[in-house]
């Protein structure tokens, strides 16, 4: 761009947008000094957007960044010059332009049709059988004969697996019934991988090359050099761990280790003072809102209101996490049932037990079908009946959804029980770190305890231990 470019919807414009949306002179681009763009809204009726937010002055525009005018969107790239150029200003920014179709789209990204789009005019059925599929993927062993179907509703999208041996993944969530796309969604059949547009809706594409991966790929946890200070206090001092998909991993250590202020960090409660730390594959520093959509985090105090009952507590987080109204209640009954608090549902949550109020607090955390659970301490103050029950729970999660859980807890027979592996942290260090078959070799050993009845007896029965092994405690009075 080398000079001022007005667009809108007039005559007068040097960029004309039919759009009902887009005003007569709605916005100009213009080029300012140090090779920048500036763009500013020119009293338009609905506004000019640059990265989702609604422009209140001039502003100038960096590489990558989007400007919205109605249903036209546009990228700001720099234009680089030929390599033998001399020195000199920065080459001025391009503006590339593209208009949003009225219907939705399935942009194929990965698999047989890579590289192509699908305007949604009615239904799409995707499957292997030519005679039974309107998309036809007959090259994949892992695509049944029907196998999902996209439908139109209104100007959105609907996706429905059809019954397929292999399931059909939307943004790395087996589906279980119909679900209501937005734009951005990322739906996998097999090998193929498809984005979703929607009209009237910025398009924020992804970038680099796109693999088509199992659903569980990303769910893992990588932490480098994790601190957090308060102050001149260092409650956590850099610690490094990685917790591979589908684990279980215990977070053993006694109150003031730094337990909790390592869970709140990875779930982005807490910003780290440094380092870096990657859930679901998400940055928690810098991608906050894509690491809480696919975690689910049930901490030490439960979240929970005294005042109302299991069905209402459903609805609030269902809707919170933004389940489609459909969805709401079908999705509350199952948790409710497998935690066991059906027959409970209507009961005021003021009024259920320690145990009850822990099973309804994890119900809540799994309700977006999150791929890492994050359990904070979770058994505390259980009697042992509910510590067990909730033990199955999160052991039926992890070995039936291949979730990845994060657990924290003061009870060695806990993390002996659940773990996979288990890091110990003291002092805000991570002081050990292993399965906990392979802790137990390298700190434990086998006890004999044996109280004799007569006290002088010591003496002969020390002679005896003796052979076997170091006498302790006391074995020698």
């Amino acid at each position: 761009m080398t000079a001022r470019t007005l667009i809108g919807r007039g005559a007068g414009a040097d960029v004309m947008v039919a759009d009902t949306e887009v005003s007569t002179s709605h916005a100009s681009f213009e080029p300012a000094d140090g090779g920048v763009v500036v763009v500013q809204d020119l009293g338009s009726t609905n506004g000019t957007f640059v990265n989702g937010q609604r422009l209140t002055g001039p502003q100038e525009l960096q590489s990558g960044d989007r400007v919205q005018i109605g249903a036209t969107v546009m990228e700001v790239r720099r234009a680089d010059g030929p390599p033998t150029a001399a020195a000199g200003p920065p080459a001025q920014q391009a503006v590339r332009t593209r208009q949003i179709p009225s219907l939705p789209v399935m942009v194929f990204v990965a698999g047989q049709h890579a590289g192509t789009e699908m305007p949604v005019g009615g239904q799409v059925v995707v499957g292997r059988d030519p005679g039974a599929a309107d998309v036809i993927l007959d090259r994949d062993p892992d695509i049944s004969r029907r196998h999902a179907a996209f439908s139109l509703a209104g100007a959105g999208l609907i996706v429905q697996d059809l019954g397929s041996t292999n399931g059909t993944i939307v943004n790395g969530h087996r589906l279980d019934y119909a679900v209501t796309l937005s734009t951005g969604d990322r739906v996998q059949v097999g090998a193929t991988v498809i984005d979703i547009r929607l009209p009237g809706e910025t398009v924020f594409e992804r970038e680099g090359p796109v693999a088509a991966v199992a659903s569980d790929a990303t769910n893992d946890i990588v932490v480098e050099g994790l601190v957090k200070d308060f102050g001149q206090h260092r409650a956590v001092q850099g610690i490094d761990l990685y917790v591979s998909p589908g684990e279980i991993y215990g977070f053993l250590g006694p109150n003031g280790a730094g337990k909790s202020t390592t869970v709140h960090m990875l779930t982005t409660l807490m910003p780290p003072s440094h380092g870096v730390a990657r859930v679901a594959g998400y940055d928690v520093g810098k991608q906050g809102p894509e690491v809480r959509a696919s975690i689910g985090v049930a901490l030490q105090a439960a979240a929970l209101d005294a005042n109302l009952n299991a069905w209402e507590h459903m609805d609030l987080q269902t809707a919170l996490q933004g389940l489609p109204k459909a969805q709401r209640k079908p999705r509350g009954a199952e948790l409710l049932e497998r935690v066991g608090l059906t027959d409970a549902a209507d009961r005021v949550v003021g009024g259920y037990s320690g145990g009850m109020k822990r099973r309804l607090d994890l119900a809540l955390a799994l309700v977006h079908w999150p791929r890492v659970l994050f359990l904070d301490e979770p058994t505390t103050g259980l009697d042992p009946q509910s510590r067990t029950a909730l033990w199955e729970e999160v052991a039926r999660l992890v070995k039936q959804e291949g979730m990845t859980v994060f657990l924290t807890t003061q009870y060695l027979e806990e993390a002996d029980i659940m773990a996979d592996r288990v890091g110990i942290i003291d002092s805000g260090e991570i002081v050990a770190e292993d399965t906990p078959a392979a802790l137990k070799a390298q700190i434990g050993r086998p006890t004999i305890e044996v109280l004799p009845l007569e006290n002088a007896d010591w003496e002969a029965i020390s002679e005896v231990l003796g052979r076997f092994g170091e006498l302790v405690s006391g074995a020698h009075r």
